[in-house]
């Protein structure tokens, strides 16, 4: 006996009539036609069945803190900072693990069970990390939080978060993060990526930078973060995100480095949200992607200083992407789509993710046909699936309109032709 098959379902590679069984926490069988019973059958009807979604890039110390003590005027990046700094000092254990606890079940709702957290280690009591940690093990039925040591005010330009850093790792954190823009200096903002890297390396964690956060075409220290993950060999361990600045280089520029990122076999994490709001530029993702860069997505931000909106719906930050990115094509839609999916699982380092056998059987149903009408309606997450569990259901959005004749229900798809 199943504990549970999805049957006739659409696949995001365009396969249809799918089925999909499960037991004991992962998929035994992708096939059409899947004979056997389970203690669950869900008929998809048609509709698209993906792994679940992934944020790479996520602020959940600072969320659902919007207007407290005042709202960003400007939306730009260092006015938030500002802004944070007055918050984070006030932090308690209860009240960051409240904020975060929330959007984690927002996020949950809408089919994202992994999340790369952006941890601020500038307090001294390290009280948002220690927060966060807690709820890692938590939710961890439900989902993976995967726990960045970010030091916000600088590795080398802050007295003390060098310790600071050391004492993360000892807590146990995933990933070791960095802000090289905000060093004092270019070169000691290399030189930390250096030093980064390296305590990375020794203690055999992923690393995701901050990385060059600023409309300044001088702003060039990716191409450090590129040579560093190429020296120690940490390929697919990196992630930079972010990276406005390479929209302002000239193409010559543009396309070497492009082109070094794809060698080093890094990641790049797209902010599309904040992009808009704190630069108003995104990153060459349509030309990043055509180098062969692996593209990540993060909403970033929640409510919070730098953000002032956000559900935790990966669906809203494919849109933007597409929207800001100018990636109007069908097969650009796609690779975003991909991208919230299969390319944030590449860039954390996800094992067992997918929808073949073997893979865990953590699997989300939408209310479209394809990826591309998912991006574009936003659609009802039907079933969300942990190992072979539905933690999460809704039923199918229709509207009916009456008053001309029949009834007519009406769900935004396109008529079938």
């Amino acid at each position: 006996m199943l504990d549970l098959i999805l049957r006739n379902a659409t696949l995001q590679d365009g396969q249809t009539g799918i089925d999909i069984a499960c037991k004991d926490g992962k998929i035994v069988d992708v096939g059409k036609s899947i004979e056997g019973s389970a203690n669950e059958t869900i008929d998809a009807e048609g509709f698209l069945v993906t792994p679940p979604f992934v944020d790479a890039h996520l602020h959940l110390d600072g969320a659902l803190t919007h207007g407290n003590p005042h709202t960003n005027q400007s939306g730009e990046l260092y006015e938030g900072i500002g802004i944070w700094n007055q918050i984070k000092s006030e932090l308690t254990i209860e009240d960051v693990k409240k904020r975060a606890r929330t959007v984690c079940e927002w996020a949950i709702a809408n089919g994202t069970l992994h999340i790369r957290v952006q941890t601020d280690i500038g307090d001294p009591n390290l009280i948002g990390l220690r927060a966060l940690l807690e709820l890692r093990e938590e939710l961890r039925p439900l989902l993976d939080l995967q726990i960045v040591a970010f030091p916000q005010d600088g590795y080398l330009r802050r007295q003390g978060s060098v310790e600071l850093m050391a004492k993360a790792i000892e807590l146990g954190v995933d990933v070791i993060g960095g802000i090289p823009d905000f060093e004092l200096t270019t070169a000691l903002g290399n030189q930390s990526i250096t030093e980064l890297c390296e305590l990375a390396q020794q203690h055999d964690l992923l690393v995701d930078m901050h990385m060059d956060q600023t409309p300044d075409l001088c702003s060039r220290q990716i191409e450090m973060l590129t040579a560093e993950t190429m020296r120690l060999s940490l390929g697919k361990r990196v992630s930079a995100s972010h990276c406005p600045s390479i929209a302002t280089f000239n193409d010559y520029y543009a396309n070497k480095l492009m082109a070094q990122i794809a060698q080093s076999g890094m990641s790049v994490v797209v902010c599309p949200l904040t992009a808009a709001t704190c630069w108003g530029i995104m990153t060459r993702v349509g030309e990043l992607f055509d180098a062969g860069v692996n593209i990540a997505f993060g909403y970033d931000c929640i409510l919070d200083p730098w953000y002032p909106l956000g559900n935790a719906d990966m669906m809203d930050v494919g849109r933007m992407a597409v929207v800001f990115g100018r990636l109007m094509s069908p097969e650009k839609q796609a690779r975003v789509f991909d991208s919230l999916t299969y390319g944030g699982a590449k860039a954390l380092s996800l094992e067992s993710y997918g929808i073949e056998k073997g893979c865990f059987a953590d699997l989300v149903l939408l209310q479209a046909r394809t990826p591309n009408e998912a991006l574009r309606l936003q659609p009802p997450r039907l079933a969300v699936i942990r190992r072979g569990k539905v933690i999460a259901r809704r039923e199918k959005q229709s509207v009916e309109i009456s008053g001309v004749g029949a009834k007519i229900n009406v769900d935004f798809t396109l008529p079938k032709t």
